[in-house]
């Protein structure tokens, strides 16, 4: 099992000289000298057991490493930002939102890549030094009038984001390992792939949002134009490719408020997402386009603490990102793929210490424009998925403050993809991964009762009984074993 030590600072502060002006700095300083596992594991003896060479079955343990005792990956982050918001007077509000981020990853990976009969993996290998800088602002008016009976909550603004990616890396093979007496040491590196390159993207938005209200209606426009630029540099060759792409894109809704808390509501959205990266030709991705309809209804009785929300919706997207088959460490953008879903959530306080949520959701995806995947389901994508989850807060009493709570996810089952090879008559044949279902758990203490309001401190359990699943497959040579038991302390004081 891959080693994981995190050491992590978030402080932050607000400032209200007054009671119209706010002003929020936010910071996260991170570091992970050993963030975890880097690799991937074959169908075969994760999903399905493998065969030796007498024909046992077997199925790997979730410990098992296919790597090398000098893999390494670690990652240094921090983050700086604020949030600032002015109200002039009863019509104008002013607003930023501000942030810095700087990412510095380190890995080195020898990782399995595919299942070799009888009882064999195929490795890879990986080195690569990334440094990832972001930075985004975005400044907002908020306008509040009134035009006869009709209320307008107007926001105009501009956004603006860019990010810069630089990536050194080399990929190569190493020899295959023995999956039921695996030997160490000497894998044999091969580098074959030398990869530098200097991603960028920049993005400019303007947008402005109207919210009418009238009666008992609800309307909601809105609009923006985007601008954006992505290249790559391929350092190798000192060649740059670059993209640049402008669009506008609206969304609109309308909901009706009835006496009794029922609000039906429906709505249209369009998208607009420049993708960050290249592919393993030093190519910079296309930009993302997509739409969504929506409708659904909210409850919310005058009377009761209850909250029921139900929605139906059709999203199509483009330009989807998915595995290389000719470079496994690397994405290329398919076709289109159209989701159509339905949610419902409900969320009830059954009295002044009881509170229950529930949750469900079901999804069905599939690609509707690809020259591979026409017609078939996404991978990763479950139809089905649940939660339900309810905690219990004492109060005027001894243990006053304290919050238990347990719940359980259900993740429906998935499927993913062979790759396209001749050699084994496989054509993106889709093979499926089984679902499963989890218990987690909480303990919280609310401080307030020692004179620290907002200050608390928690204990949270996910996968409390430590079931062995399998949480995925990208394709037959990557899947990966979900998360054991995992045990978070937590401490949060405001002063």
């Amino acid at each position: 099992m891959a080693k994981s030590t995190r050491y992590a600072v978030a402080p932050s502060f607000s400032w209200r000289p007054d009671d119209k002006t706010d002003f929020t700095f936010l910071s996260n300083f991170q570091n992970d000298p050993d963030a975890g596992y880097y690799g991937w594991l074959p169908r075969e003896g994760t999903v399905v057991p493998y065969y030796d060479a007498n024909g046992k079955a077997h199925k790997l343990p979730t410990d098992f490493n296919e790597g090398e005792s000098d893999n390494k990956i670690s990652r240094r982050q921090k983050m700086v930002g604020y949030s600032f918001s002015h109200q002039f007077d009863d019509t104008f509000t002013v607003r930023q939102n501000l942030r810095y981020a700087d990412v510095h990853t380190l890995y080195r990976s020898v990782y399995g890549n595919g299942y070799v009969a009888p009882g064999y993996m195929n490795r890879a290998y990986v080195r690569s030094d990334e440094h990832l800088n972001t930075f985004t602002v975005d400044t907002q008016l908020q306008s509040d009038f009134a035009t006869g009976a009709v209320s307008h909550t107007l926001l105009t603004g501009v956004d603006y984001s860019r990010m810069r990616n630089d990536v050194d890396a080399d990929y190569g093979t190493a020899d295959p390992i023995s999956m039921s007496n695996p030997q160490y040491g000497n894998p044999n590196i091969q580098v074959t792939f030398p990869y530098a390159v200097l991603n960028r993207m920049e993005q400019t938005g303007l947008y402005a949002q109207d919210q009418m209200e009238w009666d008992k209606w609800v309307m909601t426009l809105g609009g923006r134009y985007d601008y954006a630029t992505t290249s790559t540099l391929t350092r190798a060759t000192n060649s740059l490719a670059e993209n640049h792409d402008q669009q506008f894109s609206w969304r609109g809704g309308i909901n009706y408020l009835f006496d009794n808390g029922i609000s039906p509501y429906f709505s249209y959205s369009e998208s607009f997402e420049p993708v960050s990266g290249s592919n393993s030709r030093g190519q910079p991705f296309d930009p993302s386009r997509g739409k969504q309809y929506e409708a659904g209804v909210k409850y919310v009785p005058k009377d009761m603490p209850v909250v029921v929300t139900a929605a139906v919706y059709q999203l199509t997207k483009d330009k989807n990102l998915t595995a290389d088959p000719a470079n496994r460490a690397f994405s290329i953008q398919t076709g289109e793929i159209r989701s159509r879903g339905l949610e419902l959530e409900a969320k009830a306080a059954v009295n002044a210490n009881i509170n229950v949520t529930a949750a469900y959701s079901y999804t069905d995806a599939e690609y509707t424009h690809d020259t591979v995947f026409n017609g078939k389901r996404p991978a990763e994508v479950p139809r089905n998925m649940a939660s339900l989850w309810a905690d219990y807060t004492f109060h005027e009493t001894a243990l006053s403050g304290l919050t238990i709570g347990a719940g359980a996810r259900y993740i429906g089952s998935t499927v993913s993809y062979y790759k396209n090879d001749t050699s084994t008559g496989k054509k993106n044949d889709a093979f499926s991964v089984a679902g499963y279902a989890l218990m987690d758990a909480t303990v919280k203490y609310d401080l307030a009762r020692f004179g620290l309001p907002g200050s608390s401190v928690g204990v949270n359990v996910n996968n409390l009984f430590d079931r062995e699943y399998v949480s995925s497959c990208y394709s037959e040579y990557a899947c990966y074993w979900g998360a054991g038991r995992q045990v978070v302390a937590t401490a949060t004081f405001r002063f």
